[in-house]
């Protein structure tokens, strides 16, 4: 994956993308620019259709010719790390790494955002979210993160106490999407967390700091607002934040020990 053609999301999980197609459409004169934007999405499935098939063909070590014949169902980033290239993949974890839960000073790439030095980001973010100020969509409202940071504590919190799917909010919902990611929805295994944005914003805690994060400002009152929104926006185009459903305004918080492993 190319930093420079896929979006933050992409770079950090691998494509991580849906489309359906309702309709088809003869393209006429004059409609090139568009034509061109469906042609990317769909140079954009084949490499996705052809990565798939060469991640098969790797895990039996098997020819491009021959992938049809082995199967391999690619569920999480660290199934995508090796297939990265040494250049994405060590800027993670080095190649002596086992796994992602195996952390220690001889496994962790220099490079890794677990061991640099770049910023005062917060070891817990980095740890549970592979996240760091320095790749973070900057807002200027929040220029100093204070209330980013609230936030990704409140939501660290709410996933620690959440142990069980019949604990969720939306247990049923849940389940789904534990069923998506192939995790057993069983007692022993913690799910992710499913929330929505209304929660989040009659939080009294996270307005009281959003509130003083933008006090100085010349309309503090619908920057609060404001700043909710777009720090929402912000972390979702980081990859921290997933919209699940739109309709229901429901978020999954995208962290390494409940999504990504």
């Amino acid at each position: 994956l190319s930093n420079r053609s896929a979006t933050p999301m992409e770079v950090r999980f691998g494509c991580v993308r849906e489309v359906h197609a309702s309709s088809a459409c003869l393209i006429g004169e004059g409609q090139t620019r568009m034509a061109n934007q469906w042609n990317g999405e769909v140079v954009h499935w084949l490499k996705c259709v052809k990565f798939s098939r060469m991640a098969g063909g790797s895990k039996s070590n098997a020819s491009f010719d021959d992938d049809k014949k082995s199967s391999c169902t690619i569920r999480n980033g660290k199934d995508v790390l090796p297939l990265l290239g040494e250049t994405i993949s060590s800027s993670i974890l080095s190649e002596e790494s086992i796994g992602f839960s195996n952390f220690d000073s001889n496994t962790i790439g220099n490079g890794s955002v677990l061991k640099r030095k770049c910023c005062q980001t917060p070891y817990r973010f980095r740890s549970a979210l592979f996240y760091c100020h320095c790749e973070a969509t900057l807002e200027v409202l929040d220029s100093s993160f204070r209330f980013r940071d609230a936030l990704l504590n409140r939501l660290l919190d709410m996933e620690a106490r959440l142990q069980r799917s019949s604990e969720s909010f939306f247990p049923s919902v849940t389940e789904d999407c534990m069923d998506l990611f192939g995790t057993p929805s069983d007692h022993a295994t913690p799910p992710p967390l499913l929330f929505t944005f209304e929660s989040i914003y009659k939080d009294g805690k996270l307005a009281s700091i959003a509130s003083e994060t933008v006090a100085l400002t010349a309309l503090p009152e619908a920057n609060a607002q404001r700043l909710f929104r777009k720090t929402f926006a912000a972390m979702t185009n980081d990859g921290i934040l997933s919209l699940y459903d739109a309709r229901g305004d429901l978020y999954l918080l995208v962290s390494r020990t409940r999504v990504i492993e």
